[in-house]
This record gives C-alpha cells, structure tokens and sequence, in this order.
C-alpha cells in the first residue's frame, strides 16, 4: 500500500503531464484560500489515485471529464480540461467532436456553451482548425432514417421496446432521434464508436440516467468493443466529477449487464 505522500506526487506528476508548463493549472480559486486540506484531498485521490489508474487510457479520461463537465454546465473547468486534452493529445477535431456527440444527451444550450469556450480556447492557441462538413443535404428524410436504423442497430443492437404508433408524439419523436442522433450524428468521422460510447455514458451517467436507458448504453459499449473493465473504469473516474452515489448506482448497473452478458470485470 502507498503512503499518502506517494499519493501526493503521484498526483503533482500527472498535473504537471496535464499542465505543460501552465501554472494556472496547479491553481484550484477558492479552495486553494479556503481549504487546504480539500486540494491535498484532492491532489492525492483525484490526480494521484483516480487519474492514474491504467483502466482507461489519457485520451479517453480526458473525453470522459470533458463530457461529465458540459452536461453539469461547468464552464470555467471545462475550460482547463479541454486544455488539458489537447495537452495530452486530443485532435481540435476529437474536442469538437466529443461535444456534437452529446447534443441530444445534454442539449444545444450547454453543447453552444461549450462550443463558444472551445473556439476560444483555439484562437488563443492559434490552431488552424478545419470544421468537418459531412452532412449530406441532398439526401430524403427517409434515407436518413434507414441511415439512423441501421447505426442504431450496429451501436446498441435490436430495438427492446419498439414503437408500435409511428404517428403518435412517441412515434415521431422517436423518428427525430433516429434520423439524427443515430442517422446525422453517430455516423460521423472524427471519434470512433468506441469514444462515442464513452462519452454518451459519461453524460447519462452524471446526469443520474439510472433506467433502462442506461443499461442499454452499457450494453450498446460492449456491443462497439468497450471493455468490461473499461466500463467500470468510466464510472470510477466519474466519482469526484459527477458524485460517488451516481458512479456507485451506475456501477451496480454494469455489473448486472456483465452478468446476464458472461462477462466479468
């Protein structure tokens, strides 16, 4: 077992990875002043504990935080981890990307947020950033529902709870969702299935999507290649971003959908 001091170091390591050099990124305004013991806290558990852990790689933990902060609406340190994701390796486009990913998980409001925080931070930097244009106008909206059918079936596998009135609200809001989540969305380049798993989880999972919803998202990972280590992994990077009841609740969740699967972790 490792000291707390070990932790500590361990935990100023991975800061100075995240930081390159920004001092800003040792700062924590606020607790820094007021409670100290917190940012040792912090330090060890957070940094030198949770992000330390090999379950998930860096790029994926930085995706991870990124889209846990955007659907609480944390702003100022969604700023420093989109930072730090590009410090550790993270494509203007995966950024940008992680962030249309999640619009119809947290909705256009906290994504154009995050967007405005993003540009800047990219103006800042200079990066000569290309948007990716790929959506395809020219199509019907019924080619785009086939489209939508099919990435769902490949990203989460057969519907459970079909619905049966196409013409109800259920109905069309459901069409909505397929046609563009599954059909405009999950289609695009820029993040592969895998990372667009790990952030629709990450969202529904601070968010508290504890139903069904969340089961199936479990079980649509597993379906793209996420690991069952990998899921639990997520959860556990989550807890001092998104609440330990959640991570724990969620936790609870994918050890059920391991089990029925055969599936350990």
């Amino acid at each position: 077992m490792d000291s707390l001091n070990d932790r500590f170091e361990r935990g100023q390591e991975m800061r100075s990875l995240m930081a390159q050099g920004d001092p800003s990124h040792y700062t924590l305004p606020g607790i820094d002043q007021l409670a100290p013991d917190l940012k040792r806290i912090i330090n060890e558990a957070l940094f030198g504990q949770i992000w330390a852990r090999p379950g998930l790689d860096p790029k994926h933990r930085c995706m991870v935080t990124i889209s846990a902060l955007t659907a609480e609406g944390q702003l100022p340190l969604l700023r420093r981890h989109i930072e730090r994701g590009l410090n550790l390796g993270l494509t203007p486009a995966q950024v940008v990307e992680v962030f249309v990913q999640l619009t119809f998980y947290v909705g256009v409001p906290a994504v154009e947020a995050a967007m405005r925080t993003t540009k800047d931070i990219f103006e800042e930097r200079g990066l000569d950033f290309t948007p990716t244009e790929v959506y395809d106008t020219s199509m019907s909206a019924d080619d785009l529902y086939e489209i939508g059918k099919k990435s769902f079936q490949q990203n989460i596998g057969e519907s459970t709870y079909p619905i049966e009135d196409s013409d109800s609200i259920e109905g069309e809001l459901g069409r909505l969702i397929d046609e563009y989540l599954w059909g405009a969305i999950y289609t695009r380049p820029d993040l592969d299935p895998q990372s667009r798993a790990i952030c629709a989880l990450s969202a529904m999972t601070v968010l508290g999507q504890y139903d069904r919803q969340l089961r199936r998202r479990i079980e649509g990972a597993l379906r793209v290649g996420v690991t069952p280590q990998q899921i639990m992994e997520l959860f556990v990077h989550l807890v001092l971003y998104g609440g330990y009841i959640n991570s724990r609740t969620a936790i609870r969740v994918a050890r059920s959908v391991f089990i029925e699967q055969g599936l350990s972790a």
